[in-house]
């Protein structure tokens, strides 16, 4: 797994943080992308996520919007998901909006043989508050949170394609 994070030059008190996470599953796209797309599986590789409720839109697909709740370190983080494109099985992006910020995701699959896939996760983050300032110290800590959070999807999918086979 390759993991990178770029901080935009223009100032350092910018506080955008834009990261790039990729990872290779062992299974085709049409798979990763069945996991990926149910909304159901997103507890089994994102253990602090408590709730999802869809709240307005075609479920699933651009323009929808859901609420999801996640339990960190003792806090309840309520994030608003706005999903603004979906391209079946290649691509999927959304604005996530909290109290802590603001973070435009795009995830893109792609087949790199008929038996692997590569996801790579773009992120732009941009920061309110103390998480500013905060945000400086845990660059690290962020994307290894992404990391283990792959790490996890990576097994939920390849775990699923076995026990089809």
């Amino acid at each position: 797994m390759r993991i990178g994070y770029h901080r935009r030059t223009t100032s350092m008190w910018d506080f955008n943080m834009k990261t790039k996470n990729e990872i290779t599953i062992d299974a085709d796209r049409q798979a990763v992308w069945r996991v990926f797309d149910n909304a159901g599986n997103i507890s089994k590789w994102q253990p602090t996520l408590k709730s999802f409720t869809h709240k307005s839109g075609p479920s699933g697909q651009p323009g929808s919007v859901a609420e999801l709740v996640y339990e960190e370190n003792g806090r309840e983080i309520v994030m608003t998901e706005t999903m603004t494109e979906k391209r079946k099985p290649d691509f999927m992006a959304g604005i996530y909006d909290s109290n802590l910020g603001k973070a435009i995701i795009v995830n893109h699959f792609a087949t790199l043989d008929e038996n692997k896939t590569q996801w790579v996760v773009y992120a732009n983050r941009q920061f309110k508050g103390m998480m500013k300032l905060m945000s400086i110290f845990m660059r690290k800590s962020i994307c290894r949170r992404t990391e283990e959070d792959m790490q996890r999807f990576k097994l939920l999918v390849e775990s699923v394609t076995a026990e089809e086979a």
